[in-house]
This record gives structure tokens, C-alpha cells and sequence, in this order.
């Protein structure tokens, strides 16, 4: 998935009390911010290096692109009994495609790759992948939690990466917290948790338009995560079509959406919550999107979009408003 969003700064300045990090993960630049002035720098160091190293085993784990993944030896048996990580990821998934009508859905698989995506991976995976969509749904994965075991039923095959990033982003914060740092912020590639800067004050994340590094606004959040989605960036050219799709999946139907240059943010407690929402929601539309903010506890949406020759337009959720500290 790719993202939509820019971190524009926190409310004290940079300085000595500040320890900062980037690394490369997940296919993007991890950036992570640390304020622990009362740990050394050798100390911090260990912290972060704990927590990437935790990250990657998951990353290991979680990619369909990688040959030897747990999520991949699930797609190939069909069936099995997973690790603790990939059934809590995946059940998670489950719960967001509940809460999304299945909007968000992981057993997309094979409509993206009959659109052209997955060009990059591994043969001897890609071949694998079904033609036909008889596996496409959520009532074709069946959960055991007693056994813990995950069943693919019509020929399912699950891609994580529509949440596998903020789950990953979650695990990250809970090790910084089991550290005791309270201070901190971690934004792999857009998806970002926000912690609390110094003073226990928000940080400040700006949300761009579509497709620009132009500010639509900004928001101030605290130990809460901040996630866009949009169907501007992933795309192909869909040779049949003679057009830009994108990789958002309506699985109800199984057709790509068009580039309609559209993005979501969505806030929430949880990057894993929010990742999977985010893509839920580009989904469902503007209108449904919107409503099912407004009918969640603690979930926030801002929708932000240029319809054809009227300019920009931004719409937000009921209690979205308390976040945004600067409209552009």
C-alpha cells in the first residue's frame, strides 16, 4: 500500500533531547523519533535496534513476496497451525473486513495479480497464485483459535500487506513502551504512531493533497495512529481497460478502482486498526467512508480528493475537527 501522508514536525524544536533513526523496512524508510533524555545514547540505540530486529523477523514472516514466509507456507498447504504473530495479524484482518461490510478483504490475491500487479515476485510464487477468483471473500478463511490453525478454503491465497505494516508499527510501539519511553513517534512510509512529544503535548502530522507535497491540512494527535490510503500512487496500466487502475480491490466485485487521485486518512488507536480501515474505506467511497467514521468510538476519517475540474475537496468525520489544527 502506499501512502499520502507527511510528518511536518513536532511542537518542540530538534536538539540534544532528541534521538532519531531511519531505516530501511517494509519496502519504505522507517523514520523514528525518540525524547529519553535521561537514557544515553548507547542505551536508546539498543531500544531501537530491539525493535527493528522484532520488526523484520515480522516482515520475514508476513510478505507474500518473500519464498520462504509463514504466510506464504499458509497459501501453499491451505491449511495450518500459524505462529501466535500471523494469527492475531490475521484475525485482525478478519475483524476489519467485519467492520468494513468487506471492504477490506486479504483473499483479493488473485484479482490483483490477473490486473498485473505482483510483476516483481518471485516466480516460483507468482505461478502459484490461482487464476480464477473461486477463493475471493472472507467466508473462505476459516479460523480455528483453540488449535490456532487458519483454513483456505476454494483456493484462497491472503496478501497481508494492506495491514501487515501497522501491525508491525503496533509491535514496534509496544516494545518501546515495555522500555519505558513515552515519548516517541515511528512513520514507516505514512503509516505512523504517534506517542507523545515533549510535555506530553501532540505531535503535528501534515495530511497532502493527492499526487502533491502541497499541505491540505494539519493535525495534532497523541498516542494515537495515523494511516492514509489512496489509489493514486499503486497503480498499473491495465492494457484492457487502456487505462491507470488502482491497486484498491473491491472484493464484492472484484474489480480494481480507477486512479480517481483520492486518499483517506484514518485515525485511530491502533496502526493496525487504522491501516486495514484506511484501505477499507477507499473501498467503500467518500460517503461510506464518512458514515463509518462517524460510527466508530475513536475513529476519525479525512477524506481529501480532486473530482474532475472542481479543485480540491476535503471532507472529514463528525469528530475529526478536534485534531486539525491548521486548514490550508
Amino acid at each position: 500500500m502506499f501512502f499520502a501522508v507527511l510528518l511536518s514536525g513536532c511542537s518542540p524544536s530538534a536538539g540534544p533531547r532528541e534521538y532519531s533513526r531511519s531505516a530501511m523496512l517494509m519496502g519504505t524508510f522507517v523514520q523514528i523519533k525518540v525524547i529519553a533524555p535521561e537514557l544515553s545514547r548507547t542505551k536508546l540505540n539498543g531500544i531501537v535496534k530491539k525493535a527493528l530486529e522484532e520488526a523484520r523477523g515480522l516482515e520475514a514472516r508476513f510478505s507474500i513476496f518473500n519464498t520462504d514466509s509463514e504466510i506464504n507456507a499458509l497459501n501453499l498447504s491451505g491449511e495450518k497451525t500459524v505462529s501466535p504473530e500471523l494469527y492475531d495479524l490475521i484475525n485482525e484482518a478478519g475483524r476489519v473486513n467485519h467492520i468494513t461490510g468487506g471492504g477490506f478483504d486479504l483473499t483479493v490475491t488473485p484479482v490483483l495479480k490477473a490486473r498485473g500487479f505482483y510483476r516483481d515476485m518471485p516466480q516460483e510464487i507468482h505461478s502459484r497464485i490461482p487464476e480464477v477468483f473461486d477463493g475471493v471473500g472472507w467466508e473462505n478463511v476459516i479460523m480455528n483459535a483453540d488449535a490456532r490453525s487458519v483454513k483456505l478454503c476454494n483456493g484462497a491465497w491472503i496478501d497481508a500487506s494492506g495491514i501487515a505494516k501497522g501491525y508491525i508499527v503496533d509491535r514496534m510501539a509496544s516494545s518501546f513502551r515495555k522500555e519505558g519511553l513515552t515519548s516517541f513517534l515511528i512513520n514507516a512510509g505514512g503509516d505512523i504512531y504517534c506517542a507523545v512529544s515533549p510535555g506530553g503535548v501532540a505531535w503535528k502530522i501534515g495530511i497532502r493533497y493527492p499526487g502533491e507535497n502541497t499541505i491540505a491540512l494539519v493535525i495534532a494527535v497523541k498516542n494515537l495512529a495515523v494511516v492514509t490510503s489512496g489509489d493514486y500512487e499503486n497503480v498499473v496500466m491495465d492494457e484492457s481497460l487502456k487505462e491507470e487502475i488502482s491497486h484498491i480491490i473491491d472484493p464484492s466485485r472484484c474489480v480494481p478502482g480507477k486512479n480517481a487521485v483520492s486518499s483517506v486518512t484514518v485515525i485511530a488507536p491502533s496502526c493496525t486498526e487504522a491501516d486495514g480501515l484506511a484501505t477499507g474505506m477507499m473501498v467503500l467511497g467518500r460517503p461510506k467512508a464518512i458514515a463509518l467514521a462517524d460510527a466508530l468510538e475513536n475513529v476519525e476519517a479525512i477524506w481529501v480528493e480532486c473530482p474532475a475540474e472542481a479543485g480540491y475537496k476535503v471532507e472529514y468525520s463528525a469528530s475529526a475537527e478536534k485534531y486539525i489544527v491548521n486548514k490550508r
